[in-house]
């Protein structure tokens, strides 16, 4: 399931750059970290759900295609 594998990556970009950002903005601590698992899941999902589309059309990736070259 490559899914879970796009849905983990695009976590784990988002939330530590939604948590630093919010941090820097000079929220407490709790309300930063509850914040960034909310809309960094919604935005890791969102993600995912465009990309599962774009595999469904049989759409091409041309960022994908020289990475994986």
């Amino acid at each position: 399931m490559p899914w879970i594998r796009w849905l983990l990556s695009a976590f784990a970009i988002v939330f530590p750059v939604l948590f630093a950002t919010y941090l820097l903005r000079g929220q407490t601590l709790s309300h930063a970290l509850s914040e960034s698992l909310v809309w960094g899941g919604i935005s890791a999902w969102v993600f995912v759900l465009g990309k599962i589309n774009n595999v469904r059309r049989r759409r091409r990736c041309a960022m994908c295609e020289t990475l994986s070259r």
